[in-house]
């Protein structure tokens, strides 16, 4: 669980809040995956929408509560918590509703080693993201914010000197110096979700959920993974059972809702990738053509 020691919150105005507050971004993915799980659990929060498009993460006051500068964070009581998985699980155990984490424990070690793949592809859909959801010049972070991000926040998580800022650095370094992303970073995205999607593929094809019990918040965390590659060109109606669940959850209220962009950002978002097939640079001309 990755909480913030005391001495981690630099903001410390925080420490003396009451109640529930979520800090989240619109579009960030796993912001998404939080408000889906807040709707199904039904809990009351308090929003605060922080604006990444304007670098509302990488300021003094948002890294003195979140030394990685990434969306979502979460303030209970005064406890402040900086990772989505970590703040889904923790507000199941802690309010009343609905279940959205197993009880029995194969189902638990299960979903517990299924989760951490999930957290472990994020890099993998940011590059895909940022290559097809909008024009380059819209994704990219000037240096200067890059360099506020590095400066600014402490550099311990849970009272540890924490390097996950380094590796967020390093993606806005590499990404400045590439002019977005490329190629390569495409196709290891892909290669890596295949067999990923497959083996999700295959247990849907044993089960209506992806565990046996019932629904719960692994199915929101790997919908959410799906729905955004999905979006941005993957071609997930190769796995039937998949697309099936997929598109089963994207007809709930509790899923749409959180996910739907504004207008005006979903008319760019089609123009970038009709403009990417256009010159022959979409997520499948890149897959064709590298035997994916």
């Amino acid at each position: 669980m990755v909480k913030l020691a005391p001495s981690d919150v630099l903001t410390k105005e925080v420490l003396d809040w009451k109640g529930l507050h979520l800090f989240h971004f619109m579009g960030s993915s796993c912001s998404q995956k939080t408000r889906i799980s807040f709707g199904m659990k039904g809990v009351e929060w308090e929003s605060h929408h922080v604006d990444i498009g304007k670098f509302e993460n990488f300021t003094e006051w948002f890294m003195g509560i979140n030394p990685r500068g990434l969306m979502p964070t979460l303030v209970h009581d005064g406890d402040v918590h900086i990772e989505s998985n970590d703040i889904v699980k923790y507000v199941d155990e802690t309010f009343d509703g609905p279940r959205l984490y197993p009880t029995d424990p194969d189902e638990q070690a299960f979903m517990e080693e299924s989760m951490k793949l999930e957290d472990d592809l994020h890099l993998c859909v940011r590059a895909l993201t940022f290559r097809y959801l909008m024009p380059v010049e819209m994704m990219k972070k000037s240096d200067e914010a890059v360099d506020v991000m590095e400066a600014e926040g402490a550099e311990t998580v849970g009272g540890k000197v924490d390097g996950r800022k380094a590796i967020e650095v390093k993606f806005w370094r590499d990404m400045n110096a590439n002019n977005g992303i490329t190629d390569a970073q495409i196709i290891e995205a892909v290669s890596e979700f295949k067999p990923v999607f497959a083996d999700l593929d295959e247990r849907l094809g044993q089960h209506e959920y992806l565990l046996a019990s019932g629904f719960s918040a692994l199915d929101i965390a790997w919908w959410i993974t799906v729905f955004r590659v999905t979006k941005l060109g993957f071609p997930t109606d190769r796995y039937a059972n998949l697309n099936a669940w997929y598109e089963k959850l994207l007809a709930r209220d509790e899923f749409a809702r959180e996910v739907a962009p504004p207008p005006e950002m979903l008319e760019i978002s089609k123009a970038h990738q009709a403009a990417c097939a256009a010159d022959g640079k979409s997520m499948q001309d890149v897959m064709v053509a590298n035997g994916l």
